[in-house]
């Protein structure tokens, strides 16, 4: 029992002076770490109820006022990741009040508290009538709790598990591994806040994070570019990475061979194979993202994960939601959400989703994202009314102006599914056109969705399990409005919003576009922006998996559904509503489009064989062009600066460069230009680089007019000085050099998406006889 006598006063001073009030509060643990009590600062003094058995071997921290904000009993391990401030006190039990060296002020600025949106669904995969879809589980339990960042676990391992990690962390950046399936869905990872979530811009990343790793090292780079984002969360078992890395063996030696790290910029290399542990560590802290990377792949260092703290327990809604606000430090990083989910079964609340934390941990959570959890549990039932499937044309046209249905290949095509007549990808943000008919309204069809799933990785052919995602971007139409002011009876054109329709706020279902345009208005204006005014819904491939280009391409279902004015999804068959898809190629031009029912294979059927829906496949690729001319060689001796090469009597000249795509769906052509007298076409690849880009090697093609390719996209050659020099006189020659590298992906408006392509910085050489 705590005595008034037991009660210790603290004077807390700051050093410097906070711009403004900064909620801190004391807290108190005993000598085996529980929690003993805790008290707010005030005015620079607190006091506190502790016994003098426990006062004698107390330790006290200072740290941002919790009760307000996450309501949980304080931790050690919790207040270290709020950087908690441990002053040097003796307990003296003569002494009742205490004077603290003032708090750092590095330290109290990190103390300021920012509010984080916390939100999310709990669905269930449900086949209705052959058709799966995601709904909700209402009245489920959600606990959100937060995991110890890197940055805090990092300095508390043990020496033997930080060389551990060293060694491991160096053979799977030296050995790499096959991408870890993908989770539904992924966090999103750019910030439209921050980062302009243009095509181009995009573009622009995954040019920067797709740079081998060769030519990191040789150009001083950071290594956390390697891998900037963590990879999506899977299940990560032994003998799942036996499967996948049988060879791979945990390195145990504490100084390493230098060989191994040849990939590792300099700095990093050098760090790393320090026999010092606090080097080492030091270097892990560095690269804390690349540790995040594999961190799903060592179950021998979950154990060290000891803390995962539970901010709060919430309930679904009918919809599946559920939604919060958390509290985290406005100086560090985002909090690193674990969800779990339970549900009452037979009386008793019983777990139901419970991945392993540290393979399903949103790391850095982007404050106000959607997570959507599924769960597969048989004992769950889903809530809500069953869709509607009762029971009048709809064409499906282009994609963007240029692509006709008719051009994009079917199932036949193989691994080139999804992708044009000409071999070419998609790329950026595709808008599907597609004409619905004046009588779909009368008749109750008031509303239509597009969805999307994955089905393969980029090379087409390896399958992926994927669930469905609402293509949810804004679509409008415009239409004119007149002032009748006079006498310049102001003109403007507004925006009429088909979707996401505000009437079906969770549902993300777009109006079909009426007849006539709103009342008093002066009619449809699609001239005014004809991208938007023809789009019925974006299918933004440029963010995918988060803007990872890498990872994102690959082929993709798109699916067109109807509603009806109640929010149910139509049965096509049953309403008597016909599909329709052109027979000719885009763009359409002056002439008659005539139109016909599609395949089979664009047809989604429910079980009983009737139509519910219209399905596309398209493959997709944003990848950037990779392109690089290495210095021409005489005999190893390269031409260096100044481009200059001495070379005996019938000596090869070796020219190299590289052509790359990360799926070979590019072109290049790669030219040499002597002196003035223009193309030296038999070095150049291909021999004629006047031909049309549509006629260019692929960066594929293995040989090229001599060039051999490697597995990395090197093209390389030798070809005899004799003929490169030809009958210039004295043997000497100089020679110009240029690589430019075409994507094949297209949006549909844009011949090929030009943002992609490379062109390598020119080079030069001269030879000359020795």
């Amino acid at each position: 029992m705590v005595k008034m006598s037991d009660h210790l006063q603290f004077k807390v001073p700051f050093e410097g002076k906070p711009d403004k009030q900064i909620e801190v509060s004391m807290y108190v643990f005993d000598s085996s770490g529980e929690f003993l009590t805790t008290a707010p600062v005030r005015d620079g003094q607190v006091q506190i109820a502790v016994s003098k058995d426990h006062a004698r071997w107390a330790r006290i921290l200072l740290a941002p006022t919790l009760e307000e904000k996450r309501k949980l009993t304080p931790t050690r391990e919790m207040l270290e990741r709020l950087q908690a401030y441990e002053p040097k006190w003796l307990f003296d039990p003569n002494v009742n009040t205490y004077e603290l060296l003032p708090i750092p002020d590095y330290i109290w600025k990190k103390w300021l508290w920012c509010r984080c949106r916390v939100r999310g669904r709990v669905v269930k995969p449900v086949s209705l009538n052959g058709v799966t879809q995601n709904m909700p589980v209402c009245h489920a339990r959600v606990h959100v709790c937060e995991v110890d960042p890197l940055i805090i676990v990092i300095p508390r391992l043990p020496e033997d598990i930080i060389f551990r990690l060293r060694d491991e962390l160096i053979q799977f950046i030296e050995r790499p591994f096959p991408r870890p399936p993908l989770p539904d869905p992924p966090p999103f990872r750019y910030d439209p806040g921050v980062i302009d979530p243009s095509p181009e811009a995009i573009a622009g990343m995954n040019r920067s994070v797709q740079i081998p790793s060769q030519e990191i090292a040789s150009g001083g780079m950071s290594l956390a570019m390697l891998n900037p984002q963590p990879e999506p969360p899977i299940e990560a078992t032994p003998s799942r990475m036996n499967q996948v890395m049988p060879n791979l063996q945990p390195l145990q030696s504490k100084a390493l061979d230098s060989s191994l790290l040849s990939p590792l910029p300099p700095a990093t290399k050098t760090m790393l194979l320090s026999p010092s542990m606090e080097i080492v560590k030091q270097s892990l802290l560095a690269n804390v993202d690349l540790v995040r990377s594999y961190i799903c792949w060592w179950p021998w260092l979950w154990p060290y994960f000891y803390t995962c703290d539970e901010l709060v327990i919430l309930e679904t809604d009918h919809q599946g939601r559920f939604e919060t606000d958390i509290w985290y430090l406005c100086f560090g990083d985002h909090p690193d959400l674990y969800f779990w989910v339970e549900f009452c079964i037979g009386g008793s609340w019983t777990t139901i989703y419970h991945p392993p934390i540290l393979c399903s941990t949103h790391w850095n959570y982007v404050c106000g994202s959607d997570v959507i959890i599924h769960v597969t549990d048989p004992r769950v039932p889903w809530c809500g009314e069953p869709p509607i499937l009762p029971g009048k044309q709809v064409a499906v046209m282009l994609i963007g102006n240029n692509i006709s249905l008719h051009q994009i290949q079917g199932a036949a095509a193989g691994a080139h599914e999804g992708m044009t007549t000409t071999g070419r990808p998609f790329g950026g943000s595709l808008e599907p056109h597609v004409w619905f008919g004046e009588d779909l309204i009368a008749t109750g069809t008031t509303h239509y969705q597009w969805v999307y799933k994955r089905l393969t990785l980029g090379d087409g052919v390896t399958a992926v399990t994927d669930t469905w995602h609402t293509m949810d971007r804004q679509v409008v139409r415009h239409y004119a409005v007149i002032d009748p002011t006079p006498p310049d009876f102001p003109l403007t054109f507004k925006p009429f919003l088909l979707g996401p329709d505000p009437a079906f706020p969770t549902k993300n279902l777009f109006k079909i576009q009426p007849k006539d345009a709103p009342a008093g208005s002066y009619g449809w204006a699609p001239m005014i922006d004809a991208r938007e005014n023809s789009a019925s819904a974006f299918f933004l491939s440029h963010l995918l998996e988060g803007g990872d280009a890498f990872t994102a391409a690959g082929k993709y279902e798109l699916r067109l559904v109807l509603f009806n004015s109640a929010g149910n999804l139509v049965n096509l068959t049953d309403a008597g509503i016909l599909l329709k898809a052109p027979t000719i190629d885009g763009p359409f031009g002056p002439g008659t489009v005539p139109t016909t029912a599609p395949a089979a294979e664009h047809l989604v059927l429910d079980g009983a064989g009737k139509i519910v829906g219209f399905r596309l496949v398209v493959r997709v690729d944003n990848n950037p062009c990779d392109a690089v001319i290495y210095d021409a060689s005489v005999n190893g001796h390269a031409a260096g600066p100044c481009g200059f090469i001495a070379y005996p009597a019938g000596a090869d000249v070796h020219l190299s460069f590289k052509a790359r795509h990360p799926n070979n769906l590019a072109r290049f052509n790669f030219t040499i230009v002597k002196g003035s007298s223009g193309y030296l076409n038999s070095a150049c690849a291909p021999f004629d680089p006047t031909v049309s880009w549509t006629a260019l090697p692929l960066v594929g093609d293995n040989p090229v007019n001599g060039y051999s390719r490697s597995p990395a996209s090197i093209f390389s050659r030798d070809i005899p000085v004799a003929t490169m020099v030809g009958a210039c006189p004295g043997g000497k020659a100089a020679f110009g050099e240029n690589l430019s590298v075409y994507v094949l992906a297209t949006d549909g408006w844009n011949d090929r998406l030009q943002y992609l392509d490379a062109y390598a910085l020119p080079k030069a050489f001269a030879l000359a006889l020795e």
